[in-house]
């Protein structure tokens, strides 16, 4: 059932009178009295008689609520104490389904909602919903910067399943650099967004390690009938944990890494750290020292290559020669 906003502030109004303990067991008309007090409307007794009912549908229908009328004390109230229309009892497949859609919203900004999901957030509004009259001529106070879909995207749905239920996945990945396809079977475990582009992670059963994939180069994807390969959970931290980026340096292992920055970029370093490893050591003249443990990746060496004149690679002297060689 989908509620309006007018029918959920009268079921709040109603949850109010039936948990109010000075007004205990209150008569139907009573209810219709303080729902037309609270909203400053007129309604009927048919149409309140009507939200009791709704109310006390059960999932997904309604909202279960415990409403029974007591002849003897001749009103209407809670059987379960513990009931809280308020407080929003999510059930457990409601819980799953928000879990499963947060995930999704917080890479997307909300888009793929499985039907749990709508009737959980239609619990979770009617606890919240406040008189939204005025607010059509505010101004938005939140803007976030919103990038064309990318190419491959049509394929996070099967991504995203084969990781959440660990089935492997048959791919024809193209090389940019090699410029030739190459069949691929990847049993993975994440599928991650970095600087706006989407890829996924996973065992790779061609290379024997785990193994990053961009969305663009992927096409032909399929879900296979076969074992999954579970990865050591400690180098999957690691892999995921300890790189900037998405793409570790090959054989690269974690280790100190070490870098020059002026004055204006130790600003910038500061405001935006670069890994939870940094740690930065200011010199004298403002410029700094900073360090990091992790694992090098070609991002990071990208991301030097890009500050120009304000950074510079100290140590390890491998991953400066990497770096100045991605220049040329």
């Amino acid at each position: 059932m989908n509620y309006s906003k007018g029918a959920l502030l009268r079921y709040r109004a109603i949850d109010d009178i039936l948990t109010n303990q000075y007004r205990k067991y209150p008569t139907l008309e009573e209810i219709l009295d303080h729902c037309n007090e609270k909203l400053s409307a007129d309604f009927s007794l048919e149409t309140i008689s009507k939200d009791l009912k709704n109310m006390r549908y059960p999932y997904p229908i309604g909202f279960d609520a415990p409403i029974k009328y007591c002849s003897f004390n001749k009103g209407y109230h809670y059987t379960d104490p513990k009931y809280k229309f308020t407080g929003v009892s999510l059930r457990p497949q409601e819980l799953d389904a928000i879990e499963e859609a947060l995930d999704i919203i917080r890479a997307l900004g909300g888009s793929r909602i499985s039907e749990n999901f709508n009737h959980a957030v239609e619990k979770l509004l009617s606890a919240t919903l406040e008189n939204e009259q005025g607010k059509e001529d505010r101004l938005p106070v939140l803007q976030t910067m919103l990038t064309p879909p990318s190419r491959g995207f049509e394929s996070f749905d099967l991504f995203y399943k084969a990781c959440k239920e660990r089935i492997p996945v048959s791919f024809i990945h193209f090389s940019y650099k090699k410029r030739q396809y190459k069949h691929i079977i990847l049993h993975p475990f994440l599928v991650k967004e970095f600087e706006n582009r989407w890829y996924v992670i996973g065992y790779s059963e061609n290379h024997g390690s785990i193994r990053t994939f961009g969305f663009d180069r992927i096409t032909a994807p399929l879900l296979l009938k076969k074992k999954y390969i579970q990865t050591d959970l400690e180098e999957r931290r690691s892999y995921l944990n300890d790189v900037y980026g998405v793409f570790p340096i090959p054989d690269a292992v974690k280790e100190k890494v070490v870098i020059g920055v002026s004055q204006l970029g130790t600003h910038y370093f500061q405001a935006y750290p670069l890994h939870e490893s940094q740690v930065i050591e200011k010199k004298n003249h403002g410029n700094s020292v900073i360090t990091y443990e992790l694992i090098p990746s070609v991002e990071l060496a990208r991301y030097i290559l890009s500050q120009g004149a304000d950074v510079s690679i100290i140590e390890p002297k491998w991953f400066k020669t990497f770096t100045q060689n991605l220049i040329k």
